[in-house]
């Protein structure tokens, strides 16, 4: 029966609501192939004008056929009806009725955060998903997310560095790489993790996938944090989506006069997680890890002047000159106390005389 689930799922054009459908009328894909021309035209002459795509596609391949053709890409599928498929989305009445995967699904034994954001994100933003990536991995957790531009790849890319796994969602096939920048993001998401989507090989990027999309990157995840989020946002969607789920939403605050912390504000005021450090963020959702072995600012020693300057470097980084102003000290003795909080790995500098905390 799989290869006809995975004919039925390599259908193109057609989503879930189609599929839906197409299962309400036959019962199963294996009487979707046996179906004649005249009960397909017949759907087809009664509203259902997308029922010529079935058509075409069932003319053109064979179940056989079309597993072929996948695996000839490189990719793997699994339907809905297999014991392997992700038990966090089985219980999800909208759930995508197969997967087309490149690499892994993520480990059902690891705690899978998802990490969402702005597009057009701030050198601060990037940091903070940089840093809440590393920090689930440090506690054994894995990173789900959609490879995108902005907080997306930047909490991909830092959970690969700090030799973890992260997963990626797609709003195309996985055999197709959106954004094309993000080339070799893709390549070792597909060996260090993996490249995952519900939409057949070869099917384009387009605006109405990724709100589709959308509901499996929470669906994948324990937990969904947002880092930097616009009014009307994609990650709020996610957000949406994970408290329909029953996911835990976590969301970073931000200036109510900051356009990109509208939407985490907004979670916040709705009863999101508020993420005012990585590692109390840590200690909540691992809290079977306890304290980590990771030196924080605590476990390492500090002159008075780092002490105080580590003080005054907020969630969301301050300038030099703010904190010149905050610390009252001379510019030569703020900006060794900086050069050494972020040799230490306490700090780190986003943009020129700009630092934001990390520990």
């Amino acid at each position: 029966m799989e290869e006809y689930w995975e004919w039925f799922c390599s259908i193109p054009g057609i989503y879930r609501t189609q599929r839906e459908i197409l299962l309400h009328c036959f019962h199963d894909p294996r009487k979707v192939w046996d179906a004649s021309m005249d009960e397909l035209t017949f759907l087809k002459n009664r509203g259902c004008r997308w029922m010529q795509k079935v058509i075409d596609y069932k003319k053109r391949y064979t179940p056989a056929e079309a597993a072929h053709m996948r695996a000839s890409l490189g990719i793997e599928f699994i339907s809905a009806a297999q014991e392997g498929y992700p038990q966090r989305l089985k219980p999800l009445r909208d759930r995508p009725y197969g997967l087309f995967v490149r690499g892994a699904l993520p480990p059902e034994n690891a705690r899978s955060v998802a990490i969402v954001g702005a597009r057009m994100c701030t050198p601060g933003g990037r940091a903070m998903a940089e840093a809440i990536a590393r920090e689930v991995v440090h506690c054994g957790g894995v990173v789900v997310s959609g490879a995108a531009y902005g907080i997306d790849g930047a909490a991909q890319w830092a959970a690969l560095e700090e030799g973890g796994k992260s997963y990626a969602v797609l709003g195309c096939g996985v055999d197709v790489c959106y954004p094309a920048s993000h080339q070799l993001l893709f390549s070792r998401l597909s060996t260090e993790g993996g490249l995952i989507s519900e939409f057949p090989s070869g099917t384009k990027a387009m605006p109405t996938h990724f709100p589709m999309r959308n509901r499996i990157i929470s669906g994948l995840a324990d937990i969904v944090v947002v880092v930097e989020a616009r009014k009307k946002s994609g990650s709020l969607i996610t957000a949406e989506f994970a408290l329909d789920q029953g996911r835990p939403v976590y969301a970073v605050p931000g200036r109510p006069d900051d356009e990109l912390s509208y939407g985490c504000n907004e979670l916040i005021s709705q009863g999101a997680g508020l993420i005012l450090s990585v590692e109390d963020f840590a200690e909540t959702v691992f809290p079977d890890k306890g304290k980590t072995e990771r030196k924080t600012e605590a476990h390492i020693p500090l002159a008075p002047g780092e002490k105080l300057v580590y003080s005054k470097v907020g969630l969301h980084g301050k300038s030099l000159w703010e904190l010149q102003e905050n610390t009252a000290l001379s510019l030569s003795d703020l900006c060794d106390s900086l050069l050494s909080l972020e040799l230490k790995g306490l700090i780190k500098e986003t943009e020129q005389n700009f630092y934001i905390k990390m520990k």
